[in-house]
């Protein structure tokens, strides 16, 4: 007789193929609340407890880890193997299906309560997937309920389930217990001084993508954090997302969260830059005025919104090519005009999710870091050179410092009564993104405030503003040559603004 061992937390379709089991005259061992489950169902099962002759201890802490369980699940069907469970009174365990306590659905409740978050961590269960994955030539490992079906029509039809599926099944619990443990590592890790020796990065694939950066590469969407809004896009229309689309959105995410609450803000983001923003108390008026930032740059672009999108809006973007439109939300006037495009990517997704950490993969690795979340205050900002700030360019300053650390380095954008201007970005010198800024805005820059993600290494940018007529330039400070900058600043009239924050981004 074949047995199959079930001790799983989400009972979602665990009596379908239960039942398959029992019908094809398998032997169903269990564990406390599934065994409960089951019998309530009408399926036989043999009690865990009853096999061992060992009863459950430590509050149920040790169910499972017991000789009389793992031989049978690590028992090769050699003769070998086979004769020495027989000889122990044991039988194999062919099948093992397991999910684990709700580790990653208690960070969403109770991650502050330490000893709820120590009761949600599995033990029995990841040892018993890992014990059968490595046995999966002759132990069927299950985790996921999606992969019942092919394993349900094997019992079914009495068939043998191909090595290779088996093979699979052993890879998706293998990474499921590195998952598992990933989230548990970092909870942990969470508040720690210095960094961890070991530091694992774990994701649930959520969704395949149109393509990579190139259609030539495939590409798929993993999430770590199901509090994140990238575990559940909610997509309302138009064509599948791409890698180059995801990134897109994630930036222009975490621009929107810098919004968050305030009046009307719009920006439009092409390759992982901002080309063009706008606060207003108006959603029509910010709208076009981020477009009128940089319109050629905006083609094929996505734009985002930090509130409901209204129907006057949606109207305005007719004629317009966009890729994405990132919202919180939409009105039915703007959803039903909007879809009349087929192709265009309606994303409704609310703000609020905030990410710590950062990192980037380099060949065999990645580098880690602390998100660039740092809170500022403008009237902390140390005015150098020039004339007092007034309400208006305190009000550009703090628009345009949110901004700024979203354009990739060497970073300079303009900004004229909160709107975004100009930008130069990813330029190798500092007075190449400034030329490109300048070069790029559509209206006279003129009483613009200039602003660097980092300092300026000479004092050739600040004579470059001045030819133009800047009246505010904002930077870092922290050059070998802060004296120069600053007294060509009061030389040419021009108000300079130390920030003391870098805002790198590569």
């Amino acid at each position: 007789m074949k047995r199959a061992l079930i001790s799983v937390h989400e009972k979602e379709k665990i009596d379908r193929i239960a039942a398959a089991l029992h019908k094809a005259g398998w032997e169903i061992i269990s564990t406390g609340g599934t065994a409960a489950y089951l019998k309530g169902k009408g399926i036989p099962v043999s009690e865990v407890s009853g096999i061992t002759q060992f009863p459950e201890i430590l509050d149920g802490r040790v169910k499972t880890l017991h000789p009389l369980i793992f031989g049978p699940v690590l028992a090769k069907k050699t003769p070998e193997h086979l004769k020495q469970l027989d000889d122990l009174g044991m039988g194999k365990i062919d099948l093992v299906i397991i999910n684990f306590y709700p580790f990653e659905a208690a960070l969403e409740n109770t991650a502050n309560d330490l000893d709820a978050m120590l009761a949600n961590i599995d033990i029995g269960g990841p040892s018993l997937v890992r014990a059968a994955a490595k046995n999966f030539k002759d132990t069927i490992i299950l985790v996921d309920e999606k992969d019942y079906p092919p394993i349900i029509g094997a019992i079914e039809s009495n068939g043998d389930v191909p090595l290779e599926l088996k093979k699979k099944l052993a890879q998706k619990a293998f990474a499921g217990t590195a998952f598992y443990d990933s989230l548990i590592a970092s909870y942990l890790a969470s508040g720690m001084e210095g960094h961890p020796d070991f530091m694992t990065i774990g994701g649930r694939r959520v969704r395949s993508l149109r393509y990579g950066e190139n259609p030539h590469q495939s590409a798929f969407l993993a999430v770590g954090d199901r509090r994140s809004p990238f575990a559940a896009i909610d997509q309302l229309h138009g064509k599948e997302l791409s890698y180059n689309n995801i990134l897109d959105m994630a930036m222009m995410y975490e621009l929107l969260n810098d919004f968050q609450g305030k009046k009307h803000f719009v920006a439009v983001v092409k390759h992982q830059n901002p080309c063009g923003a706008a606060l207003a108390s108006d959603q029509q008026a910010a709208f076009r005025a981020a477009f009128a930032g940089d319109p050629r740059s905006a083609y094929g672009g996505i734009v985002g919104f930090n509130n409901r999108i209204e129907g006057e809006v949606a109207a305005a973007m007719a004629e317009l090519f966009f890729e994405v439109v990132l919202a919180p939300d939409f009105s039915a006037e703007a959803l039903k005009l909007l879809r009349k495009k087929k192709n265009l990517r309606l994303v409704r997704m609310p703000a609020g999710f905030v990410e710590g950490a950062d990192f980037k993969t380099i060949p065999g690795g990645f580098v880690h870091q602390s998100r660039d979340i740092r809170p500022f205050v403008v009237e902390a900002f140390e005015l150098k050179a020039g004339k007092p700030l007034g309400r208006k360019e305190k009000a550009d300053i703090d628009f345009g410092w949110k901004i700024i650390k979203y354009v990739k380095s060497n970073g300079i954008i303009l900004v004229k009564n909160l709107q975004l201007i100009g930008v130069g970005a990813g330029q190798a010198s500092r007075i190449d993104s400034v030329e490109l800024a300048i070069g790029k805005s559509q209206v006279p820059v003129s009483g613009a405030v200039l602003l660097s993600d980092a300092f300026f290494p000479f004092p050739d940018s600040i004579e470059l503003a001045a030819r133009h007529k800047i009246a505010v330039v904002v930077e870092t400070g922290g050059s070998i040559r802060d004296t120069d900058v600053i007294l060509t600043a009061q030389k040419l009239n021009i108000s300079l603004v130390f920030t003391g924050i870098r805002h790198f981004r590569h």
